[in-house]
Parts: structure tokens; sequence; C-alpha cells
């Protein structure tokens, strides 16, 4: 079998994957010649989609014994794809644009849902690129326990239309407390003031951010405030190593996207708690 037949083998079957952008190329092709390697006749097109942020190759044999040396090389790639950018071929991870899964490196991802920021103008901005200010603002209303920020122009204050925000983006905390605290509601006034007022130190995260039994920043939990922290991991130190080395892996890419968010001071002088060896003990306990 010549290296030659193979490479147009690959190039013609390139193709027949309907995917997002070339960033899987060179996955598809080492895919398609270890099917080759396996026993697939090249004569026979590979066919293959992006589905759920992951590559599906749709490849059959009526040989049982090669169609399951087939079907492991395929879940091996599907496998494989779910950790290179669909873009550009880096590392990358599963992640949520607008409710659809896709598998991007952190730049592309926040190309592709960017940061809003704030300027020294007070305008709201995305890629540079104001979409509103705080002068304009003539209502703020925040919802579902103070995780949703709608906010009102005057020409739209009679309409069912305004700029949405949520926890789910970077700087949510940051915009909160931006806002004139006079645009919301009395009650809310008081509910945002509470929130400000009363947070405390992170000793997982490091961040100014733990507001009652949660933090704000990393979503952990003060040690102690579950009956079952005691049980679970017997003392204090065990607790917040694990919590972060869940955020170091990072496996859903939260903590890859929201080292951009600027909305908590940082404790001075706050401590990993966990080493490199802890670390891959840590990670055969989960992989």
């Amino acid at each position: 079998m010549k290296q030659q037949d193979i490479n147009s083998f690959i190039e013609r079957n390139l193709k027949n994957f309907s995917v997002n952008s070339t960033g899987w190329n060179d996955l598809i092709g080492n895919m398609l010649s270890e099917l080759v390697a396996a026993g697939w006749n090249m004569e026979h097109d590979v066919f293959g989609k992006e589905k759920f942020g992951g590559l599906r190759c749709y490849i059959y044999s009526e040989n049982e014994e090669l169609n399951a040396r087939l079907r492991k090389i395929t879940n091996k790639y599907a496998r494989l794809s779910g950790k290179v950018c669909e873009i550009c071929g880096h590392e990358g991870k599963l992640r949520m644009i607008n409710s659809w899964e896709t598998t991007l490196c952190i730049h592309h991802f926040i190309d592709q849902k960017p940061i809003m920021e704030i300027d020294e103008n007070e305008n709201i901005v995305y890629k540079q690129n104001p979409i509103l200010n705080m002068k304009d603002i003539v209502k703020a209303e925040v919802e579902f326990d103070l995780q949703t920020l709608k906010l009102y122009i005057k020409k739209k204050i009679n309409t069912d239309e305004y700029f949405s925000f949520s926890t789910q983006e970077p700087n949510y905390y940051l915009l909160l407390k931006t806002v004139p605290l006079h645009l919301f509601s009395e009650d809310r006034q008081s509910r945002i003031s509470d929130l400000f007022q009363n947070l405390k130190d992170c000793e997982v995260c490091g961040h100014k951010a733990l507001y009652h039994k949660s933090c704000l920043r990393c979503h952990n939990e003060p040690w102690g405030a579950s009956k079952y922290h005691e049980e679970d991991y017997g003392e204090k130190l065990e607790y917040l190593k694990e919590c972060q080395m869940d955020m170091f892996i990072d496996e859903d890419g939260y903590e890859d996207y929201f080292n951009y968010d600027c909305s908590f001071d940082k404790i001075p002088g706050h401590e990993i708690l966990f080493t490199l060896d802890d670390l891959e003990e840590y990670k055969k306990l989960l992989f």
C-alpha cells in the first residue's frame, strides 16, 4: 500500500465530513489512515460530521471482526475531537454558545462569545464596541436571585426590549455594582447593597466573593457550610485542596473564561494548597 494512495484517499474523503472549520482536518486524516490500516477498502468513501461538539464518523462493514476494529477507531477519534479546537486545531474544550455545543480553544470561544467590559467612560463594551452607556439607562431590573440583569433605555422603556446580562458571562457582578442603585426598585436596592456590603474572603479561589454559603466567583461552599464536609473530607485542608484541584483541571472550561472576570478583589497572600503530586494522584481517581 503506497503512502500516495493513502494521501489521495484522505484528500478525497475530507470533503465528506460536514464540520464547522478546518481545525479537525489533521484529526480526520489520522483517523482515515488508521481505518485503512485496520482493513477498510479505500475504494469506499467515509462520511462524518460534527455533532454536539464532537466528531462523528459513519462507517460500517459486514465483516463483524473488521467492524469492531473500525468502531474502536471511530470511538477513539470521537473522544479526541473533544480536546481539539474545531477552528484552529489547538487544544480545545467542549463549550456552550447560545445553547449550541462546540469544541473551541479559549481564543476562538471568546471570539464568538466576547467578554463584556466597562470602559473609563462607563460604556458597556464588547470587542471594543460600546453597546450602552450608563447615562442612557432609565430603569434596571434583576431576576432569578440577582442572577439576571435587565437594563432599559429611554426610547425602549415602554416596550419589551431591553439589554440583558447574566452570571454566565464574566464581569456580570462588576456591571451590577456599576449600575446606579436608584434605577432599581427599592426592595432590589437593599438586596443589591446587602450583597456587595457582605462579601467575605473565599479560601478556595482567593477572591472576596463569598456571599452567605456560596462563592459568587468559583461557586464553591465555604468549609463547614454542609454537614457532609467533615464526613466526606475529614478536615478543612483536604476539602480546600480538592476544590482548588477541580478549578485547576477546569474540565468544563469555566476557569478559562472567567479568568477575565474583574468583579471581585483578589485576596492578598492567598495560597494554592495542592502540589503537582497531589494533582497527578487526583487525576488518576477522576480519569
